[in-house]
């Protein structure tokens, strides 16, 4: 997608300079081809130049000065064309599929509501947004019918002649790893006091020569190099503390935590009161600086993390307003198939595939790794089965009465407990399966490339492969038809899988069958076999060695979620054993980067449960049972069906068990869906741009 952007990105000031390449940068990371058109005006300055002709005699030649971007615009964003009047703008013949127009008089002090930014220069039909509009309480007097979207930045209510969204600044897009990329790399010096305020009188020069005497600071003054962009966030990252009056200055302050006190001298007001107020930040506001500096306007009272946490959510919420003002996600398309949901909502829980009598329905993979319903339509006979068995259409809660039934388990032998993830609970349900029911086990192993697939195994040997939780979501191709064929002929089946999965499998079958038992895992998400897969060939490229085994939870540090470990087995004999909590894929998986988009709706959380038994970690344990952890790993067993409390009493023998409460149960594991991060759109459109383990690094909020 091809979109044009038209804003004052010629004005050569710190703010319009960073709002343009925050915007470009923005929709370039969501994999579209930006263009900020290259539209720069005469800025109604006059230039006197003097000329002496002889003795006494002078010549005043006045000249109109046309707006030329900074080097900072000219070096990060692509500018389209070369326009200076608007006559030549209506010349320009560009083919594009969106326009984009922003017009922000906060900042943009000369940029005029005419026909540039109403895009009547646009001729081939191409759809017109209108973003985060300001106009300081003007009327527009432009005719915006054919626009698709009109949206305002807070405080710019008025701008339009009816009521229309309201959006954050896109300057809050700006993240700190941005800075870094971009920023001066200055020469260490003595902590300094950054400076940053527009109005200059001697109250305020008073107030920040007392604030640098208190703190024995040098004073930097960025006046004269302000709309140096590169500079000014050279400066303002290396400062000590900062004294604004500028959103930029308070930004930079609150991405590298620093102590700031923001002056109210009326420049951008309405902005930033506005956006400290978001933050929760209005105890940095000082509004008389002719008395003496109050420390407690200065020190950040938040824990470390906070306020990156809170501006995380600003961004999530105007980055959903932009996908959705842009249609650039497809959650909200419907499913290719006769099944009235979206994309968002489907689990790829393939029971669709499975169930279409016809073979109609494929499994495609999208460029995410997740796997989505494709109808031939050539094929579809309109039967309805694939609307009859989707788990997003029906209840598919099997949670009988008198359940569930909660315990905390752990396996006494240390030996089977170190091979589990936790407290060794599926390998004796395995063991059960097959040696004293002669049945066979369902599970999630890794094949020789390291792609989790789902197999059958009718030998403990075999059975041991699927020990181990993995970070990734598994191929499931045939396996329920399999399944079904198996349950038909008498076999005994144990069914382990998430519970998204556990579901379609019951649903497919569509009646139950005394010889299966289902154990679904307490999920926290299905994550993206695409990241997986490159950051798997990441470690063998780094290591010179193919990765044989990536084990999630290894307990040889500890157990608990701050000492767990990732350990990496290599075809070479070498072992890598690296913190689990602060690994670059495990952190962006467990913060909820890498999911599949369907995890945000997920249904199987809390008591809405698929299987007859659900196990997991049971991580607090230490806080609420100090008396049962030994730090080798205690699962969760929750009984769901008389079934389950069956298959529970076959291999109880070989536990400590201890009763506990469904709040103890829940305390650290998913009592709702997980969050939707909007930032994961842009992780997966640079996958193919950056190296996997430095995108990855990039959302590892322990390495910030």
């Amino acid at each position: 997608m091809k979109i044009g952007i038209i804003t004052n990105h010629a004005d050569r000031r710190l703010e319009s300079d960073l709002q343009t390449w925050a915007i470009h940068k923005t929709l370039d990371a969501y994999g579209t081809m930006p263009y900020v058109i290259h539209y720069h005006p005469w800025n109604g300055i006059q230039k006197e130049e003097v000329i002496t002709k002889g003795l006494f005699k002078k010549q005043v030649i006045t000249k109109e000065l046309i707006q030329e971007p900074s080097s900072f615009i000219h070096t990060h964003v692509n500018l389209l064309g070369n326009a200076v009047t608007l006559e030549e703008l209506y010349k320009e013949d560009y083919v594009l599929d969106r326009y984009f127009s922003i017009l922000d008089k906060e900042y943009n002090k000369t940029g005029e509501e005419n026909d540039a930014y109403l895009l009547k220069f646009v001729k081939h039909g191409a759809k017109k947004m209108a973003y985060g509009w300001y106009l300081g309480g003007e009327k527009a007097k432009g005719n915006f019918d054919d626009f698709e979207s009109l949206s305002v930045q807070k405080g710019g209510e008025h701008t339009f002649q009816k009521e229309v969204s309201i959006v954050n600044d896109p300057l809050i897009w700006i993240k700190r790893k941005d800075i870094e990329r971009i920023k001066d790399k200055l020469p260490k010096t003595k902590p300094y006091l950054f400076v940053d305020v527009e109005r200059k009188e001697d109250s305020i020069c008073e107030f920040v020569q007392k604030v640098a005497k208190n703190q024995q600071l040098e004073i930097k003054d960025i006046e004269n190099e302000r709309n140096d962009v590169t500079y000014y966030l050279g400066v303002a990252a290396g400062a000590t503390r900062i004294v604004t009056d500028s959103i930029v200055g308070i930004l930079v302050a609150i991405l590298y935590e620093k102590p700031f006190v923001y002056l109210n001298t009326g420049n951008h007001k309405d902005r930033i009161l506005s956006f400290l107020k978001s933050m929760k930040l209005l105890y940095h506001v000082e509004e008389n600086w002719e008395q003496e500096p109050d420390e407690k306007r200065f020190v950040v009272r938040e824990k470390k993390g906070v306020l990156n946490r809170r501006i995380i959510a600003l961004r999530r919420k105007s980055l959903y307003d932009l996908e959705e003002t842009l249609k650039i996600t497809t959650n909200e398309q419907k499913v290719e198939c006769p099944i009235s949901i979206k994309r968002g909502e489907c689990y790829g829980c393939f029971a669709c595939e499975s169930v279409c009598p016809e073979h109609a329905i494929e499994m495609q993979v999208d460029k995410e790794g997740f796997a989505y319903p494709k109808v031939d339509e050539r094929l579809c006979t309109n039967c309805g089965k694939c609307e009859e068995t989707c788990i997003r259409k029906k209840d598919m809660n099997i949670m009988e009465e008198n359940y569930p039934l909660f315990y905390a388990v752990k396996n006494r032998d240390i030996e089977t407990r170190m091979k589990s993830t936790s407290g060794g609970v599926f390998l004796e349900l395995a063991k059960e399966m097959i040696e004293n029911q002669q049945g066979v086990v369902v599970g999630a192993r890794y094949d020789k490339n390291m792609c989790v697939v789902v197999d059958i195994a009718d030998t403990m040997e075999e059975a041991e492969r699927f020990c181990g939780i993995k970070y990734s979501k598994a191929q499931l191709q045939g396996i329920f038809v399999q399944v079904k064929r198996m349950l038909d002929g008498g076999r005994n089946i144990l069914y382990t899988g998430l519970p998204c999965e556990c579901a379609g499998l019951r649903s497919y079958l569509g009646k139950e069958y005394e010889n299966l038992f289902i154990q679904e895992v307490f999920c926290h998400s299905a994550p993206s076999p695409v990241v997986f897969q490159k950051y798997m060939q990441y470690l063998e490229k780094r290591f010179h060695s193919r990765v044989t085994n990536f084990g999630c939870r290894d307990k040889r540090n500890g157990w608990e979620e701050k000492e767990y470990s990732v350990s990496i087995q290599f075809e070479n004999g070498k072992e890598l054993v690296v913190n689990g909590r602060r690994n670059n894929y495990i952190r962006a998986y467990m913060n909820s980067y890498l999911d599949r988009p369907s995890c945000s709706k997920c249904a199987f959380v809390k008591e809405y449960r698929a299987g007859d038994l659900t196990v997991g970690d049971f991580y607090g344990v230490q806080e609420m049972l100090p008396q049962f952890s030994d730090g080798k790993g205690v699962s969760i067993v929750m009984i769901n069906t008389e079934k389950g409390k069956k298959m529970w009493e076959q291999i109880q023998k070989n536990f400590d068990i201890e009763p506990i409460t469904l709040e103890q149960g829940f305390h650290k594991n998913h009592k709702k869906a997980s969050p939707y991060r909007n930032e994961r759109a842009e992780l997966f459109n640079q996958i193919d741009k950056e190296q996997i383990n430095v995108l990855l690094e990039s959302y590892n909020d322990l390495k910030k």
